[in-house]
Parts: C-alpha cells; sequence; structure tokens
C-alpha cells in the first residue's frame, strides 16, 4: 500500500486491526488494487470492513 502512496501510518493501522482477520484484509488489499482510492476513502473502508461504520 505505501507504494501506492498511502501513508505508513494507515499501513501499519490496517495490519494492527486486521491482521488476525486474513479474509477481511485481503479484501481491503484488493479494494485498494482496483481502485484509485483516497486515503480517506481507504480509511473509511477499513471502517467498514472492522464493523464500525
Amino acid at each position: 500500500m505505501e507504494e501506492r502512496g498511502y501513508s505508513p501510518g494507515l499501513v501499519q493501522t490496517a495490519l494492527l486491526l486486521l491482521g488476525g482477520r486474513r479474509e477481511e484484509l485481503d479484501e481491503l488489499i484488493a479494494y485498494v488494487a482496483e481502485t484509485d482510492a483516497s486515503e480517506d476513502e481507504v480509511i473509511g473502508r477499513l471502517a467498514t470492513l472492522c464493523g464500525t461504520h
């Protein structure tokens, strides 16, 4: 994700929150790969995957 311009903090947070949830982590990685989402959009997707949004 960092090579796509996302901050190291976002990458670390995603790994921390989804590290034990492989299916959700794979879904987030696919979302990033398939879209040109802003960092805010990725954060929103992360929140949805965590069930907080």
